[in-house]
């Protein structure tokens, strides 16, 4: 149940409490005012009576006696008078007094005995009435007899049932107002609010950190109000310079990954010396030989095919040799790997047939996109399936695999991300441990004068400027296995995965 809904409940509860115990004490307060009236009334008719009986003389006026209490009855709320004479032992009642006025009598001896005024709420015949009793006095001061008066009550009754119900509809009108006033007041300036602010809360968790609230009052839920204000302002401020330092760190990251690069240069050159002297000194030597045999036109034939094969392998080291250096941001396009593998099988397809390597797919129908170079990945995989290819002179099995793997590289259960896997497996001759450890060191190479030793080490930078890395498991005689990782694009980890 809602804070507001809540709220509105007690304080109804509270204000039909309340306005409860007030009908009621103003009911019993208009009971006392009108049994009062009655009463007075009552002891005024008393009072009127009094005067002339205490100066008549009986039995000479007993007509006038009844006379006098006739005309009492006249009175619609009078039900009756009973007027007894103690020395003469004589009563005189009203005609509707026909019968059952002993009680009456003997609360007329009781008043006359103890020489005061009674009042008696009693019944007669079914009947509620008021009864008020007093003593009359002769000449002496003694005495000498009594008066009952009989008043209905009904009459009572009825106004205060008229004040009851008019209390009554006076109270629920009240009870409705209030508590209408009461729900529209909570879900107005509190429910409607509070619900703004959760709504608030809910898009700032989502990283919506625009959302702004304008209450134009002045108590505790607009100070929250603008507390809540303030804190989305600085989450924003505080979010953009998460976003402005991580933009940071990766752009260092990007130059300290250029410069190691640079750094490098002085190895490569060496090396680069190394593996560029070689096939010169060839070319060198071969034209030599050209001058010598210049008439010799087969000789010549094949000393000029040995050149253009030196030259291409020093163009080769060089492209490599730059495209490991030069800095080039990757272009970034939504990229189905699986196409991507057949492609680049496709363009291997002659070298494969010709070295008698079978090949498997084992690629997953729901692969998500990656984001990333199409030219640079290709290039990855042409340098990790020609590898592989010739790890096989005999022929052998190569086995290409896509799936889909949630990973969380910090190995925090809230910071997991979806990779794509692409797997190269061959049954080739297979790696030492020492030669896997250096891999993808700069023109390390297992191919002798064939290989350059930076495919696999341009093929690496490519990958990790795509934020994903390569793992390799390699066993002698048995084969090698790669595996590259890359970002899947546009999903989260989801609970569960």
């Amino acid at each position: 149940m809602r804070l507001g809904t809540k709220l509105a409940l007690y304080l109804s509860l509270i204000i039909m409490i309340i306005l409860s115990g007030y009908g009621y004490f103003h009911i019993v307060t208009r009971r006392d005012i009108l049994i009062k009236k009655m009463k007075v009334e009552v002891r005024s008719i008393g009072r009127t009576l009094k005067v002339p009986l205490e100066k008549i003389s009986l039995p000479r006026e007993m007509e006038y006696i009844q006379e006098l209490i006739d005309t009492v009855e006249e009175y619609e709320k009078t039900l009756g008078v009973i007027v007894y004479h103690q020395g003469k032992n004589l009563t005189f009642h009203s005609r509707s007094l026909e019968e059952g006025i002993e009680p009456y009598l003997v609360l007329i001896k009781t008043s006359i005995k103890e020489d005061f005024p009674q009042e008696e709420f009693m019944v007669y015949k079914k009947d509620p009435v008021f009864v008020y009793v007093f003593p009359l006095k002769d000449r002496n001061g003694k005495n000498s007899g009594g008066v009952a008066i009989l008043q209905y009550t009904s009459f009572m009754e009825q106004e205060v049932q008229g004040a009851e119900w008019g209390i009554f509809i006076t109270i629920l009108i009240l009870i409705g107002g209030t508590v209408g006033f009461v729900l529209y007041g909570t879900r107005k300036w509190i429910s409607e609010p509070i619900s703004q602010l959760m709504g608030g809360v809910k898009n700032l968790a989502k990283g919506n950190f625009d959302t702004q609230f304008v209450l134009n009052r002045k108590d505790e839920i607009s100070e929250l109000a603008q507390a809540f204000n303030q804190m989305a302002v600085d989450l924003r401020k505080a979010q953009e310079q998460i976003i402005e330092e991580a933009e940071t760190k990766i752009e260092l990251e990007r130059t300290l990954r250029q410069s190691e690069k640079l750094a490098t240069i002085g190895q490569l050159a060496s090396g680069l010396a190394h593996e560029m002297g070689t096939p010169l000194n060839i070319i060198g030597g071969r034209a030599e030989l050209i001058k010598r045999k210049i008439k010799d036109k087969e000789g010549q034939q094949k000393d000029l095919d040995i050149i253009v094969q030196q030259t291409e392998r020093i163009t080769k080291i060089i492209q490599q040799l730059l495209g490991f250096v030069r800095k080039k941001k990757p272009e970034q396009k939504f990229l189905e790997m699986n196409t991507l593998l057949e492609t680049t099988l496709d363009f291997l397809d002659h070298q494969i047939q010709k070295q008698g390597v079978k090949v498997v797919k084992e690629m997953s129908d729901h692969l998500p996109p990656v984001m990333g170079d199409p030219d640079q990945l290709q290039q990855v995989f042409l340098n990790l399936i020609l590898n592989a290819v010739q790890s096989m002179p005999e022929g052998g099995g190569l086995r290409l695999s896509s799936s889909s793997r949630w990973i969380s590289k910090g190995g925090i259960e809230d910071d997991q991300r979806e990779y794509v896997v692409l797997s190269v497996v061959d049954t080739g001759i297979g790696m030492e441990e020492e030669v896997v450890e250096n891999i993808f060191n700069p023109f390390f190479t297992t191919k002798e004068e064939k290989g350059t030793g930076l495919g696999l080490t341009v093929s690496q930078g490519i990958v990790q400027d795509h934020e994903g890395w390569i793992e390799v498991e390699s066993k002698i005689g048995k084969g090698s296995q790669f595996r590259v990782y890359l970002p899947a694009s546009e999903r989260k980890a989801q609970d569960g995965n």
